[in-house]
């Protein structure tokens, strides 16, 4: 019984110190992201962070408005409503999915990177050498990548959003058999300006997750070339599940509250 309240006690001292350590580290690099000096690197990250994803979020975004239209279009279609796919393909990305997916997408493809990268510095000693030569890393390293994923994951959200619309246009129209008049008229009707500011405020706050918790793993790396591994799996893990936290706060606090 010792035993069990000692690890059930490790675990909750571990997490504690965690998001502690986390929170520092997000509450200061956007201290430093607003300070920024140095800022020639922040295009490289803008490029690894919005452009290089931007195919892939396209093509996933695509996908996804075609699924939606053909499964609502099915159902509706009973009640003679098929007409409306096209208003709960633009209230789904704009609200849920497309935040969502963007920062599933976004985490998996570069928050691993992240990680990997500052675990290799860490492991060979060149965030210590940063410190001798008194540059701090988080500064360095951190804060020009939280700017750049603050302006990469708007833009992708946006560009999904319309790109959605049109994988459910080419359903709808081509395949249901909407006019292609109402669809638009039905996709842009219920969405308002504040689905769209909370769809904005989703990838902004997903975007400070990624990077931070990446950052963090990959600033906590120890052991080696398993040790940078672990630290890319757990960027990765962490990141999915303070995602839907987020995401479910957010929409707690501004639709049920």
């Amino acid at each position: 019984m010792k035993k069990i309240f000692e690890y059930i006690g490790e675990k909750i001292i571990f997490l504690v110190n965690y998001l502690g350590n986390l929170s520092i580290l997000i509450i200061t690099s956007l201290k430093k992201t607003i300070k920024l000096k140095k800022k020639e690197d922040i295009l490289k990250y803008i490029k690894e962070i919005g452009s290089e994803s931007m195919p892939l979020v396209g093509i996933i975004a695509l996908f996804t408005g075609m699924v939606l239209v053909m499964e609502t279009a099915s159902a509706l279609k009973k009640f003679g409503a098929e007409m409306y796919s096209g208003g709960l393909v633009s209230i789904s990305m704009i609200r849920e999915l497309g935040p969502v997916l963007i920062a599933l997408i976004v985490a998996g493809r570069v928050g691993a990177s992240i990680a990997a990268e500052i675990g290799v510095m860490k492991i060979t000693e060149q965030i210590d050498a940063l410190y001798v030569m008194a540059v701090d890393p988080v500064e360095y390293l951190v804060s020009p990548r939280v700017l750049a994923g603050l302006i990469s994951l708007p833009s992708l959200f946006i560009l999904s959003f319309f790109i959605s619309i049109f994988g459910g246009y080419l359903v709808g129209v081509y395949t249901v058999g909407i006019s292609s008049g109402v669809f638009l008229y039905q996709s842009f009707k219920y969405v308002g300006i504040k689905d769209f500011l909370i769809g904005l405020l989703k990838v902004l706050v997903f975007s400070i997750i990624i990077i931070n918790v990446s950052s963090y793993q990959g600033l906590n790396a120890y052991g080696g070339a398993e040790g940078v591994g672990r630290a890319s799996t757990y960027a990765v893990v962490s990141s999915f599940f303070f995602i839907i936290l987020a995401n479910l706060i957010i929409t707690g606090l501004f639709y049920f509250i």
